[in-house]
């Protein structure tokens, strides 16, 4: 096979893959300088591609996607029809968990505003702040990364209520477990709520006005899975009303955020510019590297592939807890 590899990893990684397959040949470049010519003349691509070339081709046989989130990819035309397209869910659960939790010590801990009491050599404690530990927490999404998250929230002695969209049995370190459609019964009971939702025309502004107002007064909200599941304005009309003892927001709807925008401004928000994740952190290289040496060998074995993309759904077809 010919294997275009085009996902960030590095010149290790890339040799690991090749000395698995030594019979195949591995052509190398990346998504945004990729050629149309080297789009026609592979039968698998690793990693993702700019919208400026037709993927649209017979020749595509698997597209892996270094991206957990594959909405992009799932529109009809987009690939050719035998094309089979996985996503990288599972890469970044670790990096992304351990992010998550310093946004939220960062709230509950007012780091943020300690920091600036040291750029103007300020020695003056906070008197409020929240604890995690013993807390309730919601984590709306359980795939890799509400999992991975989940895990370690257990070392504060939490109460973790997971929402996913269908369910499924009770998974480890999770106490309670609802589908979506009984979100609105668990926001209400959380002290934190952590989105780690992907992009679907389901998940586009699910949490609007109505729904953020439903959580508790001096909850904290954190969202690092897709900047369109909370709607930007709403956000900011309940943050200017004084709900919410603090928002981090690793991802927004509009990325890069606007320079003007009023997010910036609320004292009780922590951004980080879509940075938990990535091939920066050894985890992910390392995970997808062996994700990717796991799915050549099932494609050249005709067996069913690991995070295998529903095109209709834009979900997983099989999440498996490890």
């Amino acid at each position: 096979m010919r294997i275009l590899m085009l996902a960030p990893l590095q010149k290790e990684n890339f040799e690991k893959i090749e000395m698995s397959f030594l019979e195949d040949e591995f052509i190398y470049g990346d998504g945004h300088t990729v050629t149309q010519d080297m789009i026609d003349n592979c039968d698998v691509i690793v990693g993702n591609v700019a919208d400026h070339v037709n993927l649209n081709r017979d020749n595509i046989q698997l597209m892996m996607l270094h991206s957990a989130g594959s909405d992009g990819y799932v529109k009809a035309g987009l690939l050719h029809p035998h094309t089979k397209l996985t996503n990288a869910s599972g890469t970044y659960g670790k990096a992304i968990a351990e992010h998550t939790l310093g946004l939220i010590l960062t709230l509950n801990k007012n780091i943020k505003t300690y920091i600036h009491h040291m750029d103007e050599h300020l020695w003056q404690s906070v008197s409020t702040g929240k604890e995690l530990y013993q807390s309730t927490v919601a984590i709306i999404g359980l795939g890799d990364l509400g999992y991975e998250l989940a895990k370690r929230l257990k070392a504060f002695d939490c109460h973790i209520i997971g929402v996913k969209r269908t369910l499924s049995p009770l998974p480890p370190c999770i106490d309670e477990l609802y589908t979506t459609s009984h979100i609105d019964e668990v926001l209400p009971q959380a002290d934190f709520v952590i989105l780690a939702l992907p992009q679907t025309r389901e998940t586009i502004h699910m949490f609007d006005k109505k729904r953020l107002l439903l959580m508790k007064s001096d909850a904290v909200l954190i969202n690092i899975g897709r900047g369109s599941a909370i709607c930007t304005n709403d956000l900011i009309e309940v943050l200017e009303t004084g709900h919410f003892y603090g928002v981090g927001l690793d991802v927004v709807e509009e990325e890069p955020l606007n320079q003007e925008h009023d997010l910036w401004d609320l004292k009780n928000v922590l951004i980080t510019p879509h940075a938990s994740g990535g091939y920066a952190w050894k985890s992910a290289r390392d995970y997808f590297t062996n994700l990717v040496i796991r799915n050549l060998q099932h494609f050249k074995k005709g067996e069913e592939l690991e995070n295998e993309v529903d095109f209709v759904t834009g979900y997983r077809k099989v999440i498996k807890y490890k």
